[in-house]
């Protein structure tokens, strides 16, 4: 059985009458969606299908690369970051292959990564010669603890090339496991002080005791990724606010959110403008040209 109750976002937030976000109710600061997914248009449709029905959610678009811009002009989103997971290390170069033929003004795109790549820091090299500045890695999908040994030489690679490595953090609706824990992170931080790493859902997904003991306040960065809506407001601000909201990013997780519902759920959970302008973009600017 899943730890979490399988529902779709139509039941975390009502979508009937869908709400509308124009860019001018960001009072037209920059917003970067630091959390998305898309496929190649081939398999665009079954990974969205299969995913969706492993999660119980309803996608908020199809997967594609044009769904996803057409849900970021619905939202009024600048530029995303995608994310992409490789559930097999014979995954990995491939992923890269592709997602290196996608930046443009608009998309900025992460690498795979996998634990058991048999040359990880080859791979990490060649990611960061194709201009590719981050990966993104799941304790979930791909099976791993981030703090056990064989983690050591994708870490201490992605240090070397600076690297931004992203994690899914805390649990998975689809999973009744927990291994991307506050304390393996933590751990992750303290063996690795020149790592930049991104944990996604505020720390940890229905983890966020433990985050605000063990990670808030350290020099690591949030996402704020499927957490409105089950972390109530004002203990996400204070949350945001105990690690401290220039180190946390906006994220939809899109297409298993909607980029329209989080930006307004986000400005309307009691943080102030100048912490909002940070979290929407100035935060994710600052983060990305650090490693450009």
């Amino acid at each position: 059985m899943p730890a979490f109750p399988r529902c779709s976002v139509s039941e975390i937030v009502p979508r009937d009458p869908p709400l509308r976000v124009p860019c001018a109710m960001l009072s037209r600061m920059r917003c970067i969606d630091f959390h998305t997914h898309v496929f190649p248009d081939e398999l665009a449709r079954p990974a969205v299908s299969s995913l969706a029905e492993e999660g119980g959610v309803d996608p908020s678009y199809d997967g594609t690369v044009s769904g996803l811009l057409a849900a970021m002009d619905r939202a009024g989103v600048d530029s995303s970051v995608i994310q992409p997971v490789a559930t097999k290390p014979s995954q990995v170069s491939r992923i890269n292959e592709w997602v290196a033929t996608l930046p443009s003004d608009r998309l900025v795109p992460f690498g795979a990564m996998h634990p058991d790549l048999e040359d990880p820091a080859a791979e990490i090299a060649r990611m960061r010669a194709l201009g590719i500045i981050g990966f993104k890695m799941h304790p979930e999908y791909q099976a791993f603890a981030p703090d056990e040994p064989r983690m050591r030489p994708i870490l201490e690679a992605a240090a070397r090339h600076r690297m931004i490595a992203f994690f899914h953090a805390g649990g998975d609706i689809a999973f009744s496991t927990v291994r991307g824990t506050a304390a393996a992170f933590a751990a992750v931080l303290d063996a690795h002080p020149d790592l930049t790493v991104v944990l996604a859902h505020m720390g940890g997904f229905e983890q966020w005791s433990e985050v605000a003991a063990v990670l808030a306040g350290r020099d690591v960065w949030f996402d704020t990724a499927f957490c409105l809506g089950y972390l109530p407001d004002a203990a996400f601000v204070e949350l945001a606010r105990a690690h401290g909201a220039g180190r946390v990013l906006f994220g939809s997780d899109g297409p298993w959110a909607d980029a329209e519902l989080e930006i307004e759920k986000l400005r309307s959970c009691g943080l102030d403008e100048a912490e909002l302008e940070g979290i929407f973009g100035g935060n994710g600017e600052r983060l990305l040209a650090a490693h450009a």
